[in-house]
């Protein structure tokens, strides 16, 4: 399932995956002028981890046009790759509609904790995936 929706305190929420198996949500709490304070919650393998970090203007819409890509094609990368790596994230299509999600969190880079995960998606969420992205950046 993937979303985007707006609530009374303006946030968006991205889902990639299925929260009822494996995803990674990012949902922006925070809006300033240059910057989306974002919660990232991570559910792979029965593990699971969150953090809050902050992306600046453009880094998801730069994600989503290589998700457009990526849905057009069905094969190539797209990648999430923010000024302060703490998340990374790509999604790899096969060319025949299976997309692998694959990156890693971590909350400091001092301790070096870190938690990397790997599940598949199905591309006919991509295109959807990219609009709420494509929304979720501050304009």
């Amino acid at each position: 399932m993937y979303t985007f929706r707006h609530n009374m305190a303006r946030y968006a929420e991205i889902v990639i995956g299925n929260k009822g198996a494996d995803y990674v949500v990012l949902t922006v709490v925070r809006r300033e002028s240059d910057w989306s304070i974002v919660e990232v919650d991570v559910r792979s393998d029965g593990l699971s981890g969150s953090v809050k970090w902050s992306f600046s203007k453009g880094e998801l819409t730069a994600f989503a046009r290589e998700m457009e890509a990526l849905h057009r094609d069905l094969r190539g990368i797209a990648q999430l790759q923010p000024q302060e790596p703490n998340i990374t994230l790509e999604l790899t299509g096969d060319g025949k509609g299976h997309v692998t999600v694959e990156g890693t969190v971590q909350n400091q880079f001092a301790r070096r904790n870190q938690f990397h995960f790997e599940f598949e998606i199905d591309q006919t969420y991509l295109e959807e995936i990219a609009r709420a992205l494509h929304d979720a950046d501050p304009a």
